[in-house]
């Protein structure tokens, strides 16, 4: 299962689309306190966060941050049109840049579950 979150509805059904098309379960949320509230209920908890960066609020580096307290195990792939004001902080990160393709998508994902 896929935990998806982004703060622009548009992105989330395209991604969502995508995903469920290649076989993967996925959930949404759109801000980063709705995705903690889902970590922590979610029975099985999900495989992967796939996080937008820049949201409001919480941003999605910290949520990778809190997310890993509640589930340490969890792998992440983070998603951004704004990727390189933020390579520093994802050392040893995957990150897919926006706009991307179905298929790199699809590979980050694998890239992210594999890591």
């Amino acid at each position: 299962m896929i935990l998806v979150v982004d703060d622009e509805p548009a992105i989330r059904r395209f991604v969502r689309s995508i995903l469920e098309g290649s076989g993967h379960t996925v959930m949404e949320a759109s801000l980063g306190e709705e995705a903690l509230g889902l970590l922590r209920e979610q029975v099985p908890p999900p495989d992967l966060l796939l996080t937008d960066i820049v949201m409001p609020g919480m941003n999605g580096l910290a949520l990778a941050a809190q997310a890993h307290k509640i589930l340490p195990g969890l792998h992440v792939l983070f998603m951004s049109g704004f990727s390189q004001e933020y390579t520093a902080e994802l050392t040893g990160s995957v990150c897919v840049s926006k706009p991307f393709k179905a298929a790199e998508l699809v590979s980050a994902v694998h890239s992210a579950l594999s890591a």
